[in-house]
């Protein structure tokens, strides 16, 4: 079922940040650009409990 889902996600649905394509697609073209919302350098703090 998991194998399922993760197959969906990445050959069948489209994601927004990818501009409408699938994972697939731009991970076997490495000439397309993608929106990233990594923020480098981030600093977080350790959580203590």
């Amino acid at each position: 079922m998991a194998a399922q889902a993760v197959n969906i996600y990445n050959n069948l649905r489209s994601h927004f940040s990818l501009d409408l394509r699938k994972p697939a697609e731009v991970h076997l073209n490495p000439n397309i650009k993608y929106k990233s919302y990594r923020k480098n350098n981030v600093n977080l703090p350790e959580l203590t409990i």
